[in-house]
């Protein structure tokens, strides 16, 4: 499984959440095997600075990804319509937690 994490920074798991899912400088990407952390990348969001269409983008970079959940604080209607149209989850998160404590939460919750 590969859960992606809207975030600020570049520490992988010690990333912070971002406060929006299409407008985040990065993605904190988590390979998970055997209901355990294997690895974890950053990617950019080539949708960060857009005016106009930065959902959408998004959404197709995590599709392109192999993302299979998102945990994220907020997104639009539209991003989510798409996420949902794509099969990836959407986990809504409303703690402002780092990338690792964000995944353990949802790992030990979804067993």
């Amino acid at each position: 499984m590969r859960i992606a994490v809207p975030s600020t920074g570049k520490r992988k798991l010690s990333n912070k959440i971002a406060d929006t899912f299409s407008r985040a400088p990065i993605f904190t990407i988590v390979t998970i095997d055997d209901n355990q952390i294997s690895s974890t990348d950053v990617i950019p969001n080539p949708g960060e600075k857009l005016e106009r269409g930065a959902g959408p983008l998004a959404a197709r970079t995590l599709k392109d990804n192999d993302i299979d959940v998102l945990l994220t604080i907020d997104m639009g209607p539209g991003a989510k319509n798409i996420l949902e149209a794509l099969g990836i989850e959407i986990s809504i998160v409303d703690e402002e937690k780092s990338v690792k404590e964000l995944v353990e939460n949802y790992l030990v919750l979804n067993q």
